[in-house]
């Protein structure tokens, strides 16, 4: 690839650091530039761009913006709609991961990294667990106190004192894709988890079908707080450089495509000269709306997620690895 790439206010550059088109992950030189896009959740028109590794099929931002100047994409409306996304029905939102994380660990210790308000910590609330979580925003981990009675640290996942071997299960629910180094974010997984215990982890398929479809209006990019996305071949080649074993990848049932068309509908209206509602602060919705809202998934969305499931192309990737016996 020519060492030139587009930059925020549309001017091209000689990128001064070759390094820059490394790629972080494999450290192939080979690499692609995938899109560009704006934090489309706020609807603000700062572009961040994303480069793709021909060898691994990693896909990693250029250049992102340092932790203090990413706090301001991480809003309290949008720490509002992680907390409101996991709180939701909680038992039958976390139902499946419960269930798969059962069939390999029926007890001990589990660590939640991001645990946010504690929503899936409470589903694993018995006395065969002993519950610890890793949030970073303070009043959602002290949420996640009074809700759970876990352990819960605030701070950074690099910066926990946990000693090494100490957890049985340790859960990643869309978390990978923030991390700014992930391969020392899963080397610090791999050192606190017990000998065979597990690693379970959810993040965005950029491979998606619906990737593909939507471009830069895809709901997964979440620019530019995801610092990378993943592949299954991506995913599979980092955990086991990190030494982790891979038990299982698939794709779950998901879907994005309600949240994309809103993002391709906001453009539209932009264009035409309105003012859409960005969903970092929507608007309440009327009841008809809600039903018919319901009705589309249940007949439309809902199948179209189960076929995606079924030829492993949804949007997202559910994993779980395994850390060798000694």
């Amino acid at each position: 690839m020519d060492n030139v790439l587009s930059i925020p206010d549309g001017e091209i550059r000689e990128c001064a650091d070759a390094r820059l088109t490394l790629c972080p992950l494999c450290g192939c030189e080979d690499s692609i530039t995938l899109l560009m896009a704006p934090d489309r959740f706020h609807l603000r028109k700062d572009m961040y761009w994303l480069l793709r590794c021909l060898s691994c099929r990693a896909v990693w931002q250029v250049m992102p913006l340092v932790p203090e100047e990413m706090e301001y994409h991480y809003t309290q409306e949008y720490h509002e709609a992680i907390v409101a996304a996991g709180e939701g029905s909680a038992s039958a939102r976390w139902k499946s991961q419960v269930k798969l994380i059962s069939r390999f660990k029926t007890g001990g210790a589990i660590l939640d990294v991001g645990c946010s308000s504690g929503a899936f910590l409470s589903t694993m609330k018995s006395s065969a667990w002993q519950l610890h979580g890793i949030e970073m925003e303070v009043a959602t981990a002290e949420r996640a106190r009074a809700n759970t009675s876990a352990e819960i640290f605030v701070g950074d996942v690099m910066a926990a004192p946990y000693r090494p071997n100490s957890f049985d299960v340790i859960t990643c629910f869309d978390v990978l894709e923030h991390a700014y180094h992930p391969r020392r974010f899963l080397t610090k997984i791999h050192e606190w988890l017990k000998p065979d215990g597990i690693l379970y982890l959810l993040t965005p398929n950029i491979e998606s079908w619906e990737a593909r479809l939507f471009g830069t209006y895809w709901f997964g990019l979440e620019l530019p707080r995801h610092l990378f996305l993943f592949s299954p071949r991506s995913l599979r080649g980092l955990m086991t450089d990190i030494g982790l074993e891979e038990v299982m990848i698939r794709t779950p049932r998901a879907s994005y495509i309600e949240r994309s068309i809103r993002y391709v509908g906001a453009d539209v209206l932009e264009k035409l000269g309105f003012c859409p509602t960005p969903q970092a602060s929507p608007k309440p919705v009327s009841l008809p709306l809600r039903i018919v809202r319901k009705g589309i998934r249940l007949a439309v969305l809902a199948p179209i997620a189960q076929i995606s499931s079924l030829a492993q192309a949804g949007p997202s990737l559910e994993a779980v690895f395994r850390k060798r016996k000694i």
